[in-house]
């Protein structure tokens, strides 16, 4: 059973032709805590023109351009016939991934390190120097440092410093995880990934999905030498609804002259009203 929150928007929308051909649907939806909508689903056949497909696609922008939303985001088959489609609709790809489906480990898995531990407010400055260095700023403005669906993970080194942390999204049937881990850690990566499926909060017997970007490299070589099921490569794609514009402040802020430039975000989910 899925919770769909009062503040979330969902919407299924429906095309039909003017020939009265076959109908077509398709599904978006928008967490509170994004800026993004995702594609949740298309329901076609291969018999689909390209032109009503663009059709259904570009109702289901407009629809998230009314929640106020910044871009959608749908997740394509890199060999998908619908490319066209997706191209002709305003679409480019931001990043390529895969998804590895990995069994929910053994708890007497042997500790080769202290392990992750979920995060805390005290960890944002080191998450977000991190993920400055690892995520693209080209990719940034669509991947957050977190969904803020729930508390992540974190993994310091013997020294101290933030080498891994793992951004969490449960659903019912699985949990998600986008590790973002230095490309430098002095661990093995194996290791360190086996200890993440490991120290995972409130799995419940659930699969645990490891999302690769093409970004970390790193992460998707290790992946592929571990006892778990690749799934086929994907391209994120990205249709931008507004386009970001630095703008000169006219009234300094009291915040960034007293030496606090790193900004925070509660963990507490909050609603719009």
């Amino acid at each position: 059973m899925a919770l769909i929150r009062r503040a979330d928007h969902i919407f299924t929308g429906v095309y039909t032709p003017l020939d009265d051909g076959e109908r077509l649907i398709g599904q978006i939806y928008q967490s509170p805590k994004m800026a993004s909508a995702h594609l949740n689903y298309l329901l076609i056949t291969p018999e689909t023109q390209p032109g009503a497909l663009v059709s259904l696609l570009e109702g289901l922008i407009a629809q998230a351009g009314h929640w106020g939303t910044k871009q959608v985001i749908a997740d394509l088959g890199s060999d998908s016939e619908l490319f066209p489609a997706f191209r002709k609709a305003g679409f480019s790809v931001l990043a390529k991934q895969r998804v590895f489906k990995c069994e929910s480990p053994d708890r007497d898995h042997t500790r080769l390190f202290s392990g992750w531990r979920i995060w805390r407010s005290e960890d944002i400055q080191g998450m977000r120097r991190l993920y400055n260095t690892v995520v693209p700023p080209l990719i940034q403005p669509v991947e957050p440092l977190t969904r803020r669906e729930m508390l992540g993970l974190v993994y310091y080194d013997q020294s101290g410093g933030l080498q891994a942390y793992a951004d969490l999204v449960y659903g019912p049937k699985g949990a998600w995880v986008l590790p973002i881990v230095h490309p430098r850690i002095e661990v093995s990566m194996t290791a360190l990934l086996s200890q993440l499926l490991v120290d995972l909060p409130d799995r419940n017997g659930r699969p645990i999905y490891l999302a690769a970007r093409s970004y970390q490299p790193w992460i998707e070589q290790t992946l592929e030498n571990m006892p778990v099921k690749a799934g086929p490569e994907q391209a994120v794609m990205v249709r931008y609804l507004a386009l970001r514009q630095r703008v000169k402040a006219e009234i300094p802020f009291a915040a960034l002259e007293n030496g606090n430039p790193e900004p925070t975000f509660p963990f507490t989910p909050f609603e719009r009203h």
